[in-house]
Parts: C-alpha cells; structure tokens; sequence
C-alpha cells in the first residue's frame, strides 16, 4: 500500500509539473502588453504588386521596447486571400524601414508573386543588439545564462522572439482587414536559423492561426541528443554553438533547472502540439548540426511533414529551397497535400520506397567522408531505377 501511494504521490507530482513546464511559453505570448501597437507609413509600388509597410511595437520585455518593421506584400493578382505566409527575418533595429533588396525581402517577394497569395515580412526578430552589442548565438546563450542563474523566468529570448510572430499576425489581420477589405484567417510561418526556432515555437504557443510551418536550417530539435551526437561525430560541440559552450551550457542544460529551459524552448516538447503540416528545409553541409540530426527528432513528429534537403549547402536557404517553399505554401493555398512517401529497409544496405502519386523520378545523393563529420563533403546524385513501386 506504502509502494502504491508512493507511486500515486510521484505521479501525481509529474501531472503537476509537466503543464508548468510548458505553460511560461503559452503564458508569455499570451500575456496581454499595453506596449502593443502598430501604424502604416507608407504604401510602395513594385513590379510585383505593392508593398504595405508598418511600424509594430511587438511587447515590452525586460524594460526594452520590441520595435519593428513589418512589410506586407499583395501581389497584382491575389487568388487566394484567407491565407498569407509570414517570413519571420532578421536584422539590427532601425529608424528607418529597411530595402526591399534584401535576402528575405526578396524570398517574400518571390513566394508571393509565385503563389498568388500576400506575404508579410517581419524583420528585427529579434531586436539585436542588446546587452553591450551582443546578437544572435551571443545574445540568446547570455538569457539562458540569466535563466539559470535565477534572473527571472521571462530571460529565455525564444519567449520575446515567438511572441513577436504572435502579434505581428494580430497586426497584419487588422492591416488586411482595414487596407484591404481581406479576412486573413490563417498563416504558415516561415525563418531561416534562429527564426525558423522562432516559427516552431510560435506554433508551439497554440494559436490556431498557424495552420503550417517551414522552418528554415534550423535542425536542433531534441536538444539533449543533438549535443551527444556532437561529441560522438566531431570529437566536440560544433563551433557554430561556441557562444553556448563556452558558458558552459550544455552542462548546465542537464541540471534541474536547465532541463525547464530545455522543455520551455525545445520544439520537441510540443511535439504533440505541433499537428499542423510542417516542411523542414535544411542543408547537408550544415555546420551548425550533425548531417544525421534530424533522425533524433523527425520520427517522433505528428502529422504531415516533409524533410527537404539543400545538397552542398551550408547554413543559407537556395533557390531550391525557396522554390520548395513556394510549392508547400501553393499546395496548402489549394487543399493539396504532398504525396505520402514511406520507405522501409527490408535488408541491410537496402531500402524500398513507396510513393503514392504516379511517376516521378528518385535520385540517390551521396557523400564521402573518413569520418562522421561531414560538413565538408561534396554531395553527388545519381539517378535510381525503380521497380514501379517509386
């Protein structure tokens, strides 16, 4: 009876725990902030349609205002209005509203014109620098050493980073509604790196306005593996994630309180949540990861998903990888859905694929490496010969 209470006690302790967990995410995002706010300032025309720029103040997070700049692009013919893309970007706080020349300027215009659909931009995600200059990998590895050292659990900057996404849709609904007579009713969230994290955690807060996701070379998913994975192949932490290794973070990821952090900004922890359909596009020469990385996280996903890969391609997006998203985002415009493949291996140094949709070619990529690091191998195809099945 003693054993049997026992049990009970520490189940009982995990169902309280377990929601907490997973709570400051949602909690965060949704916590209303009078800072809110956001206003049109100006209207361009371009060969592809117009250009709608704003102003947003997404929150106010640890005393700093979040401010950027939001630019909706509405193609000259738009033929399928419920739903937009949001391209979640980069860059230093500004001014003044960045050109239209830049590499996610560009990928929005052109996933706008080749869809049909209006695209909006969000840049300065997150606001950088802060603290003394510091950004990206600096920056986010300072607010986990804060986290840990018990500053407050609001220092994560993943929190301000989904939460930023989140109102940069309440922004863009009321835009479209007020410039454009259109009811936006759902979005698919995109980002190259940390803003692909930041696509994957803004799902993850549970807003039914995300109805998919294409995070962009961000291959981290399950962290606690990915690191062990990293000393198996490189004999070390990758070099990419010195900011993190050298405040010794991984160490401090495995104690009670960095296991927190690791439930509260680790997409896999919403796995369950996470339902919507999902195209993960990722480079073989990533330095960042493992090239095998997306093997600790993609099986355990749920529902439609989709793993691109961009041969010999380091941390950056392609053409193909934009066509790619262009393609997912055209196919959920028209209630497509991709073709179900699923492959089996039915004997060592064998694997059998089955493809749903007739025809089709199937390639074999392969790269050569004396070690398991490959993140300076040359990736090269050959095509494959099917027996009627692929």
């Amino acid at each position: 009876m003693k054993r049997f209470y026992r049990v009970l006690c520490v189940f009982l302790l995990i169902l309280a725990i377990a929601p907490v967990i997973a709570a400051d995410l949602v909690e965060y995002v949704n916590r209303p902030d009078e800072s809110f706010q956001f206003e049109v300032v100006e209207t361009r025309s371009i060969t592809e349609g117009t250009v709608t720029i704003a102003s947003l103040t997404s929150q106010t997070w640890q005393d700093i205002p979040w401010r950027h700049w939001l630019a909706i692009i509405t193609p000259k013919e738009v033929s399928y209005p419920d739903n937009m893309a949001l391209v979640i970007g980069g860059g230093s706080i500004r001014e003044t509203p960045p050109g239209l020349d830049g590499g996610e300027a560009r990928v929005a215009i052109q996933v706008a014109a080749a869809t049909k659909s209006a695209i909006a931009l969000l840049t300065q995600v997150p606001n950088q620098p802060l603290f003394g200059d510091l950004r990206e990998d600096h920056l986010i590895a300072y607010t986990y050493d804060k986290y840990l050292k018990g500053e407050g659990d609001d220092w994560p900057l993943l929190l301000p980073m989904a939460k930023s996404a989140v109102k940069a849709m309440d922004a863009v609904q009321h835009i479209m509604r007020e410039q454009f007579e259109q009811e936006v009713k759902g979005f698919l969230l995109t980002g190259g790196s940390k803003r692909g994290w930041t696509s994957w955690l803004a799902a993850a807060s549970g807003d039914p306005r995300v109805i998919a996701i294409a995070p962009v070379v961000i291959d981290m998913l399950n962290i606690e593996p990915q690191m062990q994975r990293q000393m198996e192949c490189y004999g070390q932490y990758s070099n990419q994630i010195d900011e993190y290794t050298e405040l010794d973070l991984q160490r401090r990821m495995r104690s009670q309180d960095g296991k927190k952090l690791q439930a509260m900004v680790d997409p896999y922890s919403y796995r369950d949540k996470l339902t919507m359909p999902k195209m993960m596009i990722l480079g073989t020469n990533d330095p960042y990861w493992t090239v095998d990385a997306a093997n600790f996280y993609f099986p355990g996903l749920v529902g439609e998903k989709h793993l691109i890969y961009q041969p010999n391609t380091g941390h950056d997006a392609t053409i193909n990888g934009i066509s790619a998203l262009s393609h997912f985002f055209y196919a959920l415009q028209q209630g497509k859905s991709y073709p179900a493949i699923s492959w089996e291996k039915p004997e060592p140094n064998k694997l059998a694929v089955t493809w749903q949709r007739p025809g089709g070619k199937a390639y074999l990529w392969k790269a050569v490496s004396d070690t398991r690091d490959f993140r300076e191998a040359f990736w090269m195809s050959s095509i494959l010969e099917g027996d009627g099945r692929v």
